[in-house]
């Protein structure tokens, strides 16, 4: 069995037994975290091992369909292994837009996809979706492009004109399918800005710059998966330095989106904030 999967020099195998972490720092009852090693047990789809950031071992349960197997490969296991790479995954998506690699980060559900498509569409180079790996260059941030796809669900991809039936369930209880986007070609991306999405209860979308003490917070909160930090502690201190060079090279900006605003919108009223505010670098 093939998967849809990021990290090419990782090795993915599929296993009759669950490989048990052998010294477990952190657990949840979801997962079970050591330095190096990470197992998570998903009830109908399956037991999920990784370690060292380059192996992965799934014990599928009966029945269990490709697609869900997938979704969680490529979400919380693939979170594990960034950890256990010491690589900073936040939970946002990027593109490259007006000469500026802009993150758009936010809770699940948020519209960080969508707005993702919707610049893509409108001819912004795509860099990856929904996670959004930072390393350190030279102490400089830069994003590593993974994607190749984006989960939509099916209204958006109505709206991007784009049929739901030719492409892939994203997996079961989703109800998101990927789209496949072309990518710029290059692998590291240095980021200029981004935009948290939160809910507000105005009539209008509302944009504000994040400074101080509150932006470092701000952009720590984003980390994809930071309960893995409790089972890996030495990251800590390389997260702690790489959010903050991030606030050093990167606009940090809250996006209050009302209940009513449709994802065009709020696409077209972050667009217009670049385009007013741009530097036109990156």
């Amino acid at each position: 069995m093939k998967f849809r999967f990021p990290l090419s020099d990782v090795v993915i195998e599929i296993s009759g037994e669950r490989r048990e972490v052998k010294t477990p720092l952190f657990s949840d009852g979801l997962y079970t975290i050591g330095l190096n090693e990470f197992s998570m047990d998903v009830p109908g789809t399956g037991w999920f091992y990784s370690c060292d950031g380059s192996f992965v071992s799934i014990n599928p349960a009966p029945g269990a369909d490709k697609e869900s197997v997938e979704l969680y490969l490529n979400g919380s296991v693939l979170g594990a292994l960034l950890h256990q790479r010491g690589i900073m995954p936040l939970h946002g998506s990027s593109f490259r837009y007006n000469g500026e690699v802009v993150m758009i980060c936010g809770d699940a559900g948020a519209g960080k996809s969508s707005v993702t498509a919707l610049f893509c569409q409108r001819g912004a180079e795509f860099v990856t979706d929904d996670v959004s790996p930072v390393i350190l260059r030279n102490g400089k941030p830069f994003i590593l492009s993974l994607s190749s796809s984006i989960k939509l669900r099916k209204d958006v991809l109505d709206l991007l004109g784009a049929s739901a039936s030719s492409l892939q369930p994203a997996g079961a209880g989703t109800e998101k399918y990927h789209l496949p986007v072309q990518t710029g070609g290059r692998k590291e991306y240095s980021p200029g800005r981004i935009y948290i999405i939160t809910p507000h209860d105005g009539p209008q979308a509302e944009i504000e710059e994040i400074t101080g003490h509150e932006k470092f917070e701000a952009v720590r909160n984003e980390i994809y998966r930071p309960e893995y930090l409790q089972g890996m502690p030495g990251n800590d201190r390389l997260f702690f330095k790489t959010v903050l060079e991030i606030c050093n090279n990167a606009g940090v900006f809250r996006v209050k989106r009302p209940p009513g605003i449709t994802a065009p919108r709020l696409a077209e009223r972050v667009a217009g904030h670049i385009d007013n505010t741009g530097t036109g670098e990156g």
